[in-house]
């Protein structure tokens, strides 16, 4: 058992130093932005008009954008920042200008939860909270305000990192366990327990991607499993778990609501299944398959598996753990699993039992 990455919250992360700019953005004027390929930026010149690189707004409910650029205006009316468009004459901007403490924001942020978004700004010591404003928007960006005058700055732009999120979530665990988001060396940079009634919780990003380490406890302060350093997007969904597969007539064992195997004949059921691996990456090593007790009821009594020898019937003992080995990625082996009447046994509800799988 251990953390998985369930899935991704990635939309995009572009960066600009492959000499072209992705056909996402739309550019204004078109002929005026242009790319640096030695510092990999796109350079954003002021115009007789505003000059944005916008794109359409993600569909999903939560979006972050966080842009990096290199950017410090010196001159009143020298503002650029972030736009979200919603047509020409209804927009929200959020524009740095001329600093008199000298302090640059290095990055910037738009949070949008259904049509609320939230501004920030971080100068290298957190993220500043600095408005919230509604908006149905088509398009966002960024954008760079006003003509060209003396000593006015471009926006030199290094990233653009779209996501679903400035979270992520972990979940599959029970009350009372922590996680931890730690930088590459090991060390805490945030934290959060599992509420009563919760499965899991969620952890704010101090920037996306940020490469990190995530760790669980359970309520003993033991660590239970680690996963990383690699990079971290808001949005992704972390599992504590296995990442392998069970699959049964094409189709993968329920994880969260039970599976039907089907009406007991002649005292038995026996199905043939599949332990699929099916990371593209990772291989699963010293796998068992068990037959666990479900909470309180009676079931998996009657219930073992074995293994696969090509035969059409199994031919080897059965038992309730079985050591199935290795999986290479994308690697499957088959077993087979029989519910058998043991005993005479009367009841009106249907058997109930885990499959439990391990491995490193």
């Amino acid at each position: 058992m251990g953390i998985y990455k369930k899935s991704s919250g990635l939309i995009f992360d572009d960066r600009f130093d492959s000499g072209s700019i992705h056909s996402r953005y739309t550019l204004s004027p078109s002929d005026a932005i242009s790319i640096d390929n030695t510092l990999g930026q796109v350079i954003m010149p002021h115009t007789d008009n505003d000059t944005s690189i916008m794109f359409d707004v993600p569909e999903e409910q939560t979006v972050l954008m966080e842009v990096t650029a290199d950017y410090v205006p010196t001159e009143l009316l020298d503002e650029g920042g972030i736009i979200i468009w919603e047509d020409g004459y209804h927009r929200l901007e959020f524009l740095e200008s001329k600093d008199t403490t000298t302090r640059e924001y290095s990055k910037w942020r738009a949070l949008k939860k259904g049509n609320k978004w939230t501004f920030y700004a971080d100068r290298g010591s957190g993220w500043e909270i600095f408005d919230t404003a509604p908006m149905v928007a088509e398009k966002m960006g960024v954008i760079l305000k006003n003509r060209e005058q003396d000593n006015f700055d471009t926006i030199n732009l290094d990233r653009v990192v779209v996501c679903k999120s400035d979270k992520i979530t972990v979940g599959n665990l029970p009350m009372g366990y922590s996680v931890y988001l730690c930088d590459p060396d090991g060390n805490s940079v945030a934290s959060a327990v599992v509420e009563p009634n919760w499965t899991g919780c969620e952890i704010e990003l101090p920037a996306v991607p940020y490469n990190g380490i995530i760790r669980v406890y359970d309520t003993q302060g033991t660590l239970l499993s680690s996963l990383g350093a690699f990079d971290i997007y808001g949005g992704d969904i972390y599992l504590f778990g296995t990442e392998l597969k069970v699959v049964w007539n094409g189709k993968e064992l329920n994880k969260e609501t039970d599976t039907y195997l089907g009406t007991m004949y002649d005292n038995q059921i026996l199905v043939q299944m599949i332990l699929q691996n099916p990371s593209k990456e990772k291989p699963a090593k010293t796998i068992s398959l068990g037959i666990l007790k479900y909470m309180e009821t009676f079931g998996y009594e009657w219930a073992d598996i074995c293994h696969d020898d090509g035969a059409d019937m199994p031919t080897g003992a059965f038992s309730k753990l079985l050591d199935m080995g290795n999986l290479p990625p994308l690697g499957e082996r088959k077993f087979w699993m029989k519910v058998e009447r043991m005993e005479d046994r009367f009841q009106i509800k249907p058997l109930h039992f885990i499959l439990d799988i391990n491995h490193t």
